[in-house]
């Protein structure tokens, strides 16, 4: 194998690595961190693509690796930090076990969602996430997190969190559609996401501005959902007209 290769590849295994750091930390209850460190996946996930496409460098093997990388990260990191912050690791106490049931049902989500994309895409997913995309989740459940922290809204929010990895997981496995970063508009849009991808790569190493990173990555979504419910089928008309 080239050494072109090494450079993704090594992106996405670090990120898999601090997926598993971020799970050891939940357990060991430094949630805070753990949640730094999803984020820091998030990051690696979009350096390993780029790095890929910059080198001419994808290979099946880099896809799998990254899909594996993307459940730790995004699958167990996500459950593991909101089951240990709410159990403490031990089912003792009633609602508990439901708590784990949500977490279960996150990660099985996050596991079915990486495992069709693999088989095949439908018609418009150059252009079009079909669901939620893992790193999203990711994103915003991380950044989340460490504002409910900064804030001191822990003791109100926290408890709502297995809502929130349900509605997330039924989000991973739906068909709803949202715009991929890759969609250039105009040189305004351009503009502002280079900026706020560069921010991103900033404030994370600094663990900062974290309510930032959650506005983001929330208006992200929100206002890619609205996208693609009023323009989805044209892109998809549009993508399956033009010619392979």
């Amino acid at each position: 194998m080239s050494w072109k290769y090494l450079v993704p590849n090594a992106f996405t295994a670090l990120s898999m690595v601090l997926g598993l750091v971020s799970i050891t930390l939940s357990a060991s209850g430094d949630h805070v961190l753990a949640a730094w460190l999803i984020l820091w996946g998030v990051l690696l996930d979009k350096l390993d693509g780029g790095a890929a496409r910059m080198l001419g460098a994808s290979s099946e093997f880099g896809a799998e690796m990254d899909s594996f990388a993307d459940f730790v990260s995004f699958g167990i990191a996500p459950a593991a930090l909101v089951f240990f912050s709410l159990t403490g690791g031990v089912l003792d106490e009633a609602g508990e076990g439901a708590i784990a049931g949500a977490c279960a049902v996150y990660a099985l989500a996050v596991a079915i969602r990486l495992a069709r994309f693999n088989v095949s895409e439908p018609e418009g997913s150059t252009l079009l996430f079909f669901g939620i995309p893992t790193t999203l989740c990711g994103a915003i459940l991380g950044s989340g997190w460490v504002t409910v922290q900064v804030y001191g809204w822990a003791d109100v929010v926290t408890p709502l969190c297995p809502i929130v990895l349900v509605v997330f997981g039924a989000l991973m496995v739906s068909n709803v559609r949202i715009p991929k970063f890759s969609m250039r508009w105009s040189k305004p849009v351009n503009v502002f996401q280079v900026v706020n991808m560069l921010a991103a790569y900033v404030l994370v190493p600094l663990q900062i501005f974290p309510e930032y990173l959650f506005a983001l990555s929330t208006s992200y979504l929100l206002i890619g959902l609205v996208w693609g419910v009023l323009h989805g089928d044209h892109v998809i008309k549009m993508e399956s007209a033009t010619p392979q």
